[in-house]
């Protein structure tokens, strides 16, 4: 496997496994990590692995992965809204929930301090986002979530998934 601290562009990732900073008991490493996604290397775009105990979790560190590879985080958000996806199924209506949260943050120059998840099927999730008006630029332009590749896969007691965003 190759070093996942690289440099991309100008920016320097690193592994960050949840905010909790305890062991990352997925990978079986011994050091404290700070959330509960990688970036992987990808020809020519960018790649995310993210782990987490249930797919709801999964959804939800996909979008935080998301928001701040993208430079959006917002420290004290001004308002909540409300979000519905609905997808075909549990891989698109994932795609469908990033490229929501993408295209916020894109076209209304939001900032994203907080996401909930209330509801999730296997074809539609209900969320609160909590939001404030982003006065930096981004630091990672995203085009598009692609379905490259996607599965949403249970792993002895954990559910993973790959994502290739396309910059």
């Amino acid at each position: 496997m190759k070093n996942p601290a690289r440099s991309r562009r100008g920016f320097s990732f690193s592994w960050m496994l949840h905010r909790r900073h305890e062991p990352d008991i997925y990978a079986g490493l011994c050091y404290a990590l700070a959330v509960s996604y990688a970036i992987i290397d990808h020809t020519a775009d960018l790649g995310i692995e993210v782990r987490a105990p249930g797919v709801s979790e999964l959804f939800s560190e996909a979008a935080r992965a998301l928001i701040e590879i993208m430079g959006a985080e917002a420290a004290s958000p001004e308002r909540e809204i409300m979000l519905t996806v609905e997808g075909y199924d549990p891989e698109d209506l994932l795609v469908r929930w990033l490229e929501e949260i993408r295209y916020r943050i894109e076209s209304h120059t939001m900032g994203i301090a907080r996401q909930t998840i209330d509801t999730l099927t296997a074809q539609r999730l209900e969320a609160r986002i909590e939001v404030a008006r982003r006065t930096t630029p981004l630091k990672t332009c995203i085009k598009a979530v692609t379905y490259h590749a996607l599965k949403i896969l249970q792993v002895d007691n954990h559910f993973q998934t790959t994502i290739i965003f396309d910059t």
